[in-house]
C-alpha cells in the first residue's frame, strides 16, 4: 500500500527539523538513506569507554522516528541467560527506550521510538531523543560487555542498577 502524500509531507517536515537540529548542534553525521519514505542518519558518539553509533530513522509509512543502536559486541551463548536477566532489569528502570537481546545471535540493541502522526517534532525533542539514547547506552554498554566477558557477575550488574535507581 502506498504511503499517503500527507504522511510523506509530514515525514519530510520532521526530517528537516532533525537535520536542522544536528546542524545547529554542529554534530557530524552521515545520511545513510534519504527518500520520500525514509531518512536514515548515522551519528557517532564517544562514550566513557565504548564508542556509540546511533541510527536515527524517520519512516513516512509508520509516522515514527526511531533511534537504534547495536552494541559493538555479541553476547556469547554461555552468558545469554544472564544477559537476558540484565536486559530485563535495565529496562525496568528506563523511562524512555529499551534494550533488546536477540537470544539466537547474542545481539544487544537499544531502541527508542516516537510517533509524530499529525505533528512536527521540535528540535528540542529530537535532541532529547538522541541524547537520552546516547546517555542510556553509555550507562549500560560497559556493564553488558563486562557481563559478557565474565568480569561482572549478574548480581553485581543488578546491584549497580539498584545503586543507580537510589541516586
Amino acid at each position: 500500500m502506498a504511503t499517503s502524500p500527507e504522511r510523506i509531507e509530514n515525514a519530510k517536515k520532521n526530517a528537516e527539523v532533525l537535520l536542522a537540529m544536528l546542524d545547529n548542534q554542529k554534530l557530524k553525521y552521515t545520511i545513510q538513506e534519504q527518500s520520500e519514505e525514509k531518512l536514515h542518519v548515522r551519528i557517532h558518539f564517544t562514550g566513557e569507554d565504548i564508542p556509540i553509533t546511533l541510527h536515527i530513522i524517520i519512516r513516512a509509512d509508520r509516522q515514527i522516528v526511531s533511534v537504534l543502536s547495536a552494541m559493538p559486541f555479541y553476547i556469547t551463548e554461555e552468558h545469554r541467560m544472564e544477559a537476558a536477566q540484565a536486559v530485563c532489569a535495565a529496562n525496568q528502570g528506563l523511562i524512555d527506550g529499551s534494550f533488546d537481546l536477540n537470544l539466537k545471535t547474542g545481539e544487544v540493541r537499544f531502541r527508542l521510538t516516537s510517533c509524530f502522526i499529525g505533528s512536527v517534532l521540535s528540535e528540542d525533542l529530537f535532541s532529547y531523543l538522541m541524547f537520552v539514547s546516547a546517555e542510556t547506552i553509555d550507562r549500560y554498554n560497559d556493564r553488558f560487555c563486562d557481563l559478557n566477558t565474565g568480569t561482572l557477575e549478574l548480581q553485581q550488574f543488578l546491584q549497580k542498577d539498584a545503586d543507580d535507581e537510589a541516586k
